[in-house]
């Protein structure tokens, strides 16, 4: 390996090994590692920058015409590590290291792989600056294994070219940052190259490393990922419990790189049955419709290239799918999704003036999306557009459309400084079909809220000025949603509204008196409707503040604001002062295996029912076990409303789950989850085998219980059991 230093920055050649020599078993003992010059240059990223590790840490990387190697050696008194057996991308508070992988050197966005001591493997999607904030959603095709020696953990992994998108060219320059992480009394990151808080572009930071030749991937480029699923199913109706009978259904997934920067995903009659079951959300006083995270694998892959402030594209809204295509990739300069699919139940999400409504249907429709994306001026600011479409079939009704229109760009300059904007613009043709929503009066310009076949159209706007240093963080914000913005195929919460406003958080490191780091957010907002009434004016303080023992981080919050709301229980605006809340939370590490996490909130929040004031409590909290090989945890979250504080209780809901997970190796599994919300029980037993993301055989069942009337009954339940494998061809 040649090094060369300059000015700091670090450039790397990598060693080419001849192919077949490397034996991923998580020992070093081939003469290829023996042969290189390890990486020992780390420092202290967390908690104090700068500090020389008192462990040592050496890395070692090569490539062959298949793929590219990592290989560490963590020193260490072993009876330290923390490991813990978990599924993929199970993160649990353990020792780790981590790869960041930019491999178009565009300093944005990038790969992360890592892995803990016993081999459990993590992939992921690093964001771009100044968020940098990082997807666990993505999966792709690597090796690792480790292994626990006397002084020292090792790991070696193999990541395939062919898991990884980059230009064809005749040498490759990707950048590099490699992390150790160290939790012990304190959260410890290590990293190489030396990497500074002061900077808020994460790969701009990194080495770059040098393969000195065209990659000619030799991987086969095809995956077909047929699936069987058989499930059986019942449900009770108001008399009786009814059994079905066992159903059985087939389909197919499927990937083609067609460069090695551009993949088609594809899926016939896909199984787009949640596996991972969400659990329940309070919402005895919300006027919002619940957002719940994609879980679904087809649309998690390329979720980079629509994370956008404005939830312009929202993939729930494609419900179940006969067929579903999406590109992905570069084309010369740009960056492109594009997707299209055909919904056989569309669901929809109305946003009104505080308000919005979700409901399923039986309706068909036909989905499609193109983004593009382009750098411009620098590596890291862009330039994008956005078109999708939501056209119903017509049925007995004029079913109507959604047509949205996006423009979004990021300018980061002079290191610190970012101006984001992102607008759109919406026409909705609405279904003429009443049957369906009718509506409750909430009436907007001159159109009517029910779905009775109006055409309208609306436009939002979302601007941002930010500046990052090491000890203080600056945002100014401008949003606006007109009365008419809808998007059929994204999540908007409410429209009609204008905000502004501003967030300063100064940041400080002592790393004395037991504190490593605390800072104290304000944020000041105010906010008209589009006919310049007045709609909510606030400030927010608090505290955040991390501590040098047993990972303890403490938050706290104070909130007061002036709110006129419009209430869609009454149909008209209601206004109230001085409603005031404060809230702390409280999470750490007290024992090696052993996580807790406790929050608190209290004080005036409008209970809309009552179209009144009420005093409000709300608490969660949980507490896992990270044992070697079983993770388990309980959980509750409370919300309570009184006529005054803790006196004549109005109304309560409550969760409270329960989950255990055991992995009998890394890849085989039994999972089972129990909720309560409301009086329905809820419990989700999972046997997993998962050879890799794509190969994977479930066994599972989801079981519901309520009290009726007077001791626990079934309400419904399916048992469910899929086979998925992939074929490369």
């Amino acid at each position: 390996m040649i090094k060369f230093i300059f000015l700091f920055s670090y450039l790397l050649t990598i060693q080419k090994f001849e192919e077949g020599k490397i034996v991923i078993d998580g020992i070093l003992s081939e003469n290829e590692w023996l042969s290189l010059t390890p990486i020992t240059e780390f420092v202290e990223f967390q908690p104090e920058e700068g500090e020389i590790p008192p462990v040592k840490t050496e890395v070692f990387i090569g490539y062959d015409d298949k793929s590219i190697y990592f290989a560490f050696k963590c020193y260490d008194d072993i009876k330290t590590i923390r490991k813990t057996l978990t599924k993929r991308d199970e993160l649990a508070m353990d020792d780790m290291v981590v790869i960041f992988l930019d491999t178009y050197g565009k300093e944005k966005e990038g790969y992360i792989f890592g892995t803990n001591p016993l081999g459990v493997q993590f992939d992921g999607l690093k964001g771009a600056p100044p968020q940098n904030i990082e997807d666990w959603s993505f999966d792709t095709y690597f090796e690792v294994k480790s292994s626990i020696s006397d002084s020292f953990w090792s790991c070696e992994f193999k990541i395939p070219f062919s898991s990884l998108r980059f230009e064809s060219k005749e040498k490759q320059e990707w950048n590099l940052i490699l992390l150790r992480i160290r939790p012990r009394e304190t959260f410890t990151i290590y990293s190489f190259p030396l990497l500074s808080k002061n900077i808020p572009s994460f790969f701009g930071q990194g080495a770059k490393i040098i393969i000195p030749e065209r990659i000619y991937s030799k991987e086969k480029r095809n995956d077909f990922i047929p699936y069987l699923i058989s499930s059986q199913t019942g449900i009770r109706d108001s008399i009786n419990y009814k059994n079905e009978n066992v159903r059985f259904n087939l389909g197919l997934s499927g990937k083609t790189r067609i460069y090695q920067n551009l993949v088609l995903d594809y899926a016939l009659n896909p199984d787009f049955a949640q596996i991972e079951t969400d659990i329940p959300q309070i919402d005895i006083n919300t006027t919002y419709a619940l957002y719940y995270p994609e879980k679904r694998p087809l649309f998690m892959e390329g979720s980079q290239y629509i994370n956008m402030p404005l939830d312009l594209f929202y993939t729930r809204m494609i419900n179940n799918p006969l067929y579903a295509l999406k590109l992905t990739g570069e084309i010369s300069i740009f960056d492109i999704y594009f997707l299209s699919s055909y919904d056989e139940n569309t669901p929809f999400i109305l946003p009104f003036e505080d308000a919005s409504f979700s409901f399923g249907s039986d309706k068909k429709s036909f989905v499609n999306l193109l983004r593009v994306r382009s750098d411009f001026l620098n590596k890291e600011s862009y330039i994008g557009f956005l078109i999708g479409d939501r056209e119903l079939k017509r049925d007995n009704f004029d079913n109507g459309y959604g047509r949205i229109f996006g423009f979004d760009t990021r300018l980061r300059f002079l290191n610190h400084y970012t101006i984001e904007y992102q607008g759109g613009y919406s026409i909705t043709k609405e279904p003429e079909d009443t049957n369906l929503f009718s509506g409750i009066g909430m009436n907007f310009k001159d159109y009517t809220d029910k779905f009775d076949g109006e055409k309208f159209s609306g436009y939002a706007n979302n601007l941002s000025f930010s500046y990052y240093i090491r000890n203080l963080s600056l945002n100014l914000f401008y949003k606006e949603n007109s009365e008419g913005f809808r998007s059929d195929i994204g999540y908007i919460e409410r429209n009609n509204f204008k905000t502004r406003g501003f967030g300063v958080a100064p940041i400080f490191y002592p790393n004395r008196f037991g504190i490593t780091e605390f800072s104290i957010p304000i944020e000041y907002s105010k906010e008209t409707n589009f006919e310049n009434v007045f709609k909510r004016e606030y400030v927010k303080g608090g505290l955040n503040t991390s501590f040098s023992f047993a990972q303890l981080k403490f938050n706290f919050r104070y909130t007061h604001e002036n709110k006129n709301t419009y209430n869609i229980y009454f149909l008209r605006y209601s206004r109230f002062n001085d409603i005031y809340s404060y809230s702390f939370s409280l999470n750490g590490v007290p024992l090696k295996f052993l996580y807790f996490n406790l929050s608190y909130k209290e004080g005036k929040s409008i209970f809309y029912h009552y179209d009144t004031l009420l005093y409000k409590t709300s608490i969660s909290g949980s507490l896992s076990l990270l044992l070697t090989k079983m993770v388990s945890g309980v959980g509750i979250e409370r919300e309570t409303y009184y006529l005054e504080r803790y006196k004549g209780k109005i109304e309560e809901g409550e969760v409270v789950y329960g989950i255990l997970n055991y992995n009998f190796t890394d890849k085989i599994s039994l999972r089972v989850m129990i909720t309560y919300y409301k009086g329905f029980t809820g419990i989700y037993p999972l046997f997993s085998y998962e050879l890799t993301p794509f190969t994977v055989f479930y066994f599972g069942a989801n079981i519901n219980t309520m009290k009726y009337p007077d001791k626990m009954e079934g309400r419904d339940h399916q048992v469910f059991l899929k086979f998925q494998y992939v074929f490369k061809i």
